[in-house]
This record gives C-alpha cells, sequence and structure tokens, in this order.
C-alpha cells in the first residue's frame, strides 16, 4: 500500500487484476473456441447449416445473456458480501441466484424441445436454414438447464477468489465437444456420419461434462458453500426484493440487449443468407480476440464489489481509474492482432470467395473499432455494474442499441439497400455514444454504491 490508504501500488494493482484476469479470460477463450469448433466442422456441411446453428446459437445468445443478467446481480452482491467475509449470506445468494437460473433455463429448454420451427422463423423465412436449425435446437433443448446451474455455481467460485474451476470446466467441456464433433458430424471411429445431429449431441455431452466438473469442484475445493439445500434456499421476500431492487435493471438490459443483437441478425438476413453466415463466422472470430475485454471487465467488478463491501470505496475507485488506462491499451493490442490474423482465420472455413473478402472486411473493421469496445465493456460491464449501478448501465445499453444500432442498420439495409460492411460500420458508431455518456458517467462518480443496505 502506497502512502494514503485510497491508494494501490503497481505491483499490487497487476498482481490483483492478473490473478482474477488470467482464469476469467482463458475460461472466456476456451468458450469462444468450443462456438470456433463448431463453426469449423459444421462449415463442412455449408452455409446452410452454418446459417442454421448461428441462428441456433442467437437463441442460445438471448438466453445466456439473460442467464448473465441474473448472475451479474448475484455477483454484484456475493463480491460485497465476499469483502465482509459474510459467508452465509453468500450462501443464500447462490440458492436464489439457482432458483430464478433454473426457472428461465426451463422456460427456454421447453421453448427450444417443442417449437423449434417457430423459434428458427422468428430469425430468418428459408426453408432449409428452418429445417436444419430446428433439428439442432431440438437435440441442444436440454442444455439450457445445464448451463443454468453450471454458471450460477461458476459465478459465485469467481466471486470468492476461485476463478480456476469454471476454468478448467470448460476447457475439459471444449475438449470433450471437440472430439465428439469429429466422432458424430463425419462418422469417425465407426459411428454413423449424423452431421449437424453429431454436433448438437455433442454440445449436449459437453456441457453435461462440464456441469459435474464444476459441481464436484465447488464441494470439493472450497467449504465457503452450504452443504445443505435448506441453507441455501433459507430467504424470505425481502431478500428476494433486496435483490431484484438492484438487479432487475441487469436482468432487464441483458435480455432487451440479446434481443436487440437478435435483431442484428434478421437486419443481416434482410440483405442475404451469405450475409448472415459471414456475420456468425465473423462473430465468431472476434470474440476470441475480445475475451481479454470481458476477463478485465469480469474482474473489474468482483474486484471494486470487494473493496465497495469492506467500506474501501476509495481503493475502488483506484482500481477503476487505472483499467481505464489499462483497458483500451490491451483493445488496441488485440485489434492489431485481429487485423492481422482475419484473412488467415477466414481461409480455415469452407465457403465462397466473396464471403471470405466479405468477413474479412468485417474482421476489419471490427479492429478498428475494439479499442472503444474494450473501454464500453470495461465501464458497463465491469466498473458501473461492481459499482452497483445497474440502472444507468441499462439506461446507456438499450438507448444505444434500440434507439441507434436497430433503427439505422434495418433503414441501411432494407431502404438504402447498403452491402454488409457499410450496415455494419454504421451501426458501430453506437460505441462512440456509449464512450461519451461511460466518461461522463465515471467522473461523476455517482456509480459506486454499496448494495447490501436492507439486507
Amino acid at each position: 500500500m502506497s502512502k494514503e490508504k485510497n491508494k494501490i501500488s503497481n505491483e499490487i494493482f497487476f498482481r490483483t487484476i492478473i490473478t482474477l484476469i488470467i482464469p476469467i479470460t482463458l475460461q472466456n477463450l476456451i468458450s469462444s473456441s468450443l462456438n470456433m469448433i463448431d463453426n469449423l466442422m459444421i462449415g463442412e456441411l455449408g452455409e446452410a447449416a452454418i446459417a442454421g446453428t448461428g441462428l441456433v446459437n442467437q437463441y442460445f445468445f438471448i438466453f445466456t445473456l439473460t442467464l448473465a443478467g441474473i448472475n451479474a446481480g448475484a455477483s454484484i452482491f456475493i463480491s460485497q458480501f465476499w469483502g465482509r467475509r459474510d459467508e452465509e449470506n453468500i450462501g443464500k445468494m447462490l440458492g436464489l441466484d439457482i432458483v430464478i437460473s433454473l426457472i428461465v433455463g426451463i422456460l427456454f429448454s421447453l421453448l427450444a424441445l417443442f417449437y423449434p420451427e417457430k423459434v428458427m422463423r422468428i430469425f430468418v423465412k428459408d426453408i432449409e436454414v428452418i429445417r436444419i436449425g430446428a433439428q439442432y435446437l431440438k437435440i441442444i433443448s436440454v442444455t439450457f438447464i445445464m448451463t443454468a446451474i453450471t454458471q450460477a455455481y461458476s459465478t459465485v467460485l469467481r466471486c470468492t477468489g476461485i476463478a480456476g474451476a469454471p476454468m478448467y470446466g470448460s476447457l475439459i467441456g471444449v475438449l470433450v465437444n471437440a472430439f465428439l464433433n469429429w466422432v458424430l458430424i463425419f462418422g469417425n471411429l465407426g459411428m454413423p456420419a449424423l452431421g449437424v445431429q453429431g454436433a448438437a449431441i455433442a454440445t449436449g455431452i459437453a456441457r453435461f461434462v462440464e456441469m459435474i466438473f464444476v459441481l464436484v469442484n465447488a464441494y470439493t475445493v472450497t467449504d465457503i458453500l452450504p452443504r445443505k439445500i435448506t441453507h441455501m434456499l433459507n430467504f424470505d421476500f425481502n431478500y428476494i426484493k433486496v435483490y431484484f431492487r438492484t438487479s432487475i435493471a441487469v436482468i432487464l438490459n441483458e435480455i432487451a440487449w440479446s434481443v436487440g443483437i437478435a435483431v442484428f441478425s434478421i437486419i443481416y438476413a434482410q440483405i442475404g443468407i451469405k450475409e448472415v453466415a459471414s456475420m456468425q463466422i465473423a462473430t465468431t472470430i472476434n470474440n476470441m480476440f475480445m475475451v481479454l475485454s470481458m476477463g478485465i471487465a469480469s474482474s473489474a467488478a468482483i474486484i471494486i464489489g470487494n473493496k465497495i463491501g469492506a467500506n474501501e470505496e476509495n481503493l475502488a475507485m483506484d482500481y477503476s481509474k487505472r483499467l481505464t488506462i489499462l483497458a483500451p491499451i490491451v483493445g488496441l493490442i488485440s485489434g492489431i492482432g485481429l487485423w492481422i490474423a482475419a484473412p488467415y482465420i477466414v481461409g480455415l472455413f469452407n465457403i465462397d470467395e466473396n464471403t471470405v473478402i466479405m468477413t474479412t472486411n468485417i474482421l476489419k473493421i471490427m479492429a478498428i473499432i475494439a479499442p472503444l469496445r474494450f473501454y464500453n465493456v470495461l465501464m458497463i460491464v465491469g466498473v458501473f455494474r461492481g459499482g452497483g449501478d445497474t440502472l444507468f448501465t441499462m439506461l446507456l445499453q438499450l438507448s444505444t442499441v434500440w434507439f441507434f444500432a436497430i433503427p439505422v442498420g434495418y433503414i441501411s439495409a432494407t431502404v438504402f439497400n447498403l452491402q454488409l460492411e457499410i450496415v455494419f460500420l454504421i451501426m458501430s458508431i453506437e460505441e462512440i455514444i456509449k464512450l461519451g455518456f461511460g466518461v461522463y458517467r465515471f467522473k461523476s462518480g455517482k456509480w459506486l454504491r454499496n448494495v447490501l443496505d436492507g439486507i
């Protein structure tokens, strides 16, 4: 610690941040690799298969971001509880997180199981893409419930400083998925070639293995979590009310934002199926280069929450200021890497030359805006949420997506019939708008809040 109690040394800063960033980033990278492996292998089946499974991923994306909102809300409390070492309330918050997550997981699972074609028709009108996507969605329907359990336990482990177990769980899941894809999609080791069905089965098995690994580790590597279900469910109406008072804005934000991103896919589909495939590939590749942004942001949220819970708001502010410098620098480096690697990675996919060029151009635009995105992700997912300022983050996210990106994107694609690269570039201006409001909010200091009042 330096001269004042509201400052930290560079050594402590980097040691604290890196301890969390490395496992969280690796877990995000592993998860992105899972999608990359799926896309590469499914890509061998043609562009309709890529588009179909890619649009299913949009449905799963809505689910995972809804789940992310629930877990993010819980993590704000768990981080602050851990800051004051309140293990009893950590157990209660985990129980509430699991209950809410399971309700959402079961709902998405039932829709995927019984109405897969209707779900697909929301995104696209192409009969073949709907057929392939519905086939894939129905098989993976059970994974929504498994993912709900996995993410709830992963959240509490990360917030209490045990980020390794979720990371290794994701790694094992990716390895299982890659191996079973090779076996079931293409019919190796004497198995029939099941194509898209094989990819769905592989994904389901991989997510089950990941869930079991995380659950086992949650109760073997730490004694923080309660062993009795009755302890986890020992929360009353007031507890639920306090949780939703802070978390409802995060949950609504993630739902509306994820639906907005799904609407982006609908906009791209207005241009053409090749454009949908192109954006699916570009997004998957870009996510692998953006993992550090989520690693930094997630680490920031945990650390800031810990410091606020320990009544060390000055240290929370000091960490935040340093991270606002670190994030865009890392974003610039990631953007340069993406620009250089884009044509080589896209060349791995089984797509025609025009789609290769289009996808590479999209990735280069993504590379240019990477520093902006890193800063905005840090502010919205990390600093403001970690500080408990959930209402502002919701208003900022939703206004830029729904009142700017979607209208200008739709008009650009359907009225002016612009090509995909131009449409995407125009929609990306939302990052500049977020930057302006984010800087203003950060300087005001109004985002620092203790959410444990009332518990």
